[in-house]
């Protein structure tokens, strides 16, 4: 992947069922996507809970599919991956709740807006980054991880 796209490989901490066990009237389940969370504890998401986020729902004015709604998906993620052919990262983004497979946020809980750092989960995360440590010879074209080779 060339300098700008971001390839990304990362576990998140959401119920492997999407929440089809826990949550009376949910009968869609994981493969329609129900029970997604991650640290940026997205608004975006139309099933949170078995619950349709349609509360507050404000519609994209680019995409009819898209928009934010009152609640946000909030759950541990540790990125294992992320990067493209010029650099890379790993990082871990803890979250103060205790909730298995995710928590509904509301508001500054979900750090939303102005409060980016006031949310249950650290959006930015702890990351390593090899190149910003010190060690410029390791990824890229040409180094020891040989980015225009197969690896």
């Amino acid at each position: 992947m060339p300098c700008g796209v971001n390839g990304a490989l990362y576990f998140v901490e959401m119920q492997e069922d999407g929440g089809l066990s826990e949550y009376k009237g949910n009968n869609a389940g994981a493969q329609y996507g129900t029970g997604y969370c991650d640290a940026q504890c997205p608004q975006d998401i139309k099933f949170i809970d078995g619950e349709a986020n349609s509360v507050g729902w404000t519609p994209s004015p680019t995409d009819p599919n898209a928009g934010t709604g009152q609640w946000g998906s909030c759950c541990a993620e540790i990125d294992i991956w992320e990067a493209n052919s010029m650099a890379e990262a790993y990082t871990a983004h803890p979250c103060t709740n205790t909730d298995k497979g995710g928590k509904r946020c509301e508001g500054d809980e979900c750090g939303a807006g102005d409060n980016r750092y006031g949310g249950i989960c650290d959006k930015d995360g702890c990351d390593l980054n090899p190149y910003r440590a010190g060690v410029t010879d390791f990824y890229g074209p040409g180094k020891t991880v040989d980015t225009t080779k197969p690896f």
